[in-house]
């Protein structure tokens, strides 16, 4: 176990060859006293490399992340995945951040400092502000009513994450929050979030430039599903689990053109175009495996309906 400064990936045979090295030379064995907590919240990037079961797994630091994030680290893992260094090789993004360490060695318990518990933010105060821009939700037309445009809650008061509860009847009901993460958040509201959110009026459905994560409350199923770009470790997922007693808990891949899939939709004006993209920094082999990723992905069979938005000129 050593230090690496850098890219937190590893993109060819040479560099892998380098690391393994350059730990041979200078590293901590995890078994020694000296390594104990040695890998705290300090590290938020790192690659863990098993040279006997040929498994590569790097994470990153949220920050670093070029948007939308899930899809872009999933998109990079696909590409490091196909290069001809990495064939033969499992290879895949760590989700569960530093302690992916721990999954792939046991032993390396001690030196893992264990992610400490993060406060979860109450539901009024995580639902976004409807100020200038709601006008009414009708509940029998199932049609929400907004001013100027159907996106418009993006401009007020921006979300960070997204969370639809699919309901008995195939509706899909959108709300958008303001939290720093949404598994912290699906571990201290539990499932009796599902009523206090179906108690209030939905939202319009956010683009996908906005928010950086998202969960689906599928009521037919007993089904949640989450993706955000933060680490979730294994301590964490535990605790939805334990919230969500008889429920199916799983990470959704894909990120925001997954849950679309996930909830039957294919909104092109939701989601970021390929200019944006580059724009944003994206590499052109990158668009082109999203945009593969996405083509395949398999939308939900269901006729499954979130409400109609009408758009008002004036207030």
């Amino acid at each position: 176990m050593g230090e690496k400064w850098g890219d937190w990936f590893l993109a060819e045979e040479g560099d892998r060859i380098r690391i393994a090295e350059s730990i041979l030379r200078g590293g901590v064995a995890v078994s020694d006293d000296s390594a104990r907590d040695l890998v705290d919240s300090w590290f938020c990037r790192g690659v863990v490399l098993d040279f006997v079961g040929h498994r590569y797994r790097f994470f990153g630091c949220g920050l670093q992340t070029l948007q939308p994030g899930v899809s872009y680290l999933e998109s990079t893992a696909a590409r490091l995945a196909s290069a001809p260094g990495w064939s033969g090789w499992d290879v895949g993004y760590a989700w569960s951040g530093r302690e992916a360490l721990v999954e792939m060695v046991p032993e390396a318990r001690p030196a893992v400092v264990t992610p400490a518990a993060t406060e979860a933010t109450p539901l009024d105060a995580a639902l976004t502000s409807r100020d200038g821009w709601f006008v009414d939700w009708n509940p029998g037309e199932r049609e929400i009513s907004v001013l100027y445009h159907e996106t418009i809650a993006d401009w007020f008061a921006p979300a960070t994450a997204v969370v639809s509860v699919i309901g008995s009847d195939d509706i899909v009901m959108d709300y958008q929050l303001a939290v720093n993460d949404i598994v912290p958040f699906l571990a201290h509201h539990d499932a009796s979030l599902t009523a206090s959110l179906l108690a209030r009026a939905p939202y319009p459905m956010p683009a996908e430039q906005t928010v950086n994560a998202g969960a689906i409350v599928d009521l037919p199923s007993r089904r949640l599903r989450y993706w955000t770009t933060e680490s979730v470790p294994p301590q964490l997922a535990a605790k939805v689990a334990a919230a969500w007693p008889d429920w199916i808990v799983e990470r959704l891949p894909h990120g925001f053109i997954g849950h679309l899939a996930a909830t039957s939709r294919n909104n092109e004006d939701l989601i970021m175009t390929d200019a944006e993209l580059r724009e944003g920094g994206w590499e052109e082999d990158l668009i082109a495996i999203r945009n593969r990723e996405r083509i395949a992905l398999t939308i939900d069979p269901r006729d499954l309906r979130p409400p109609r938005v009408r758009v008002i000129e004036e207030a």
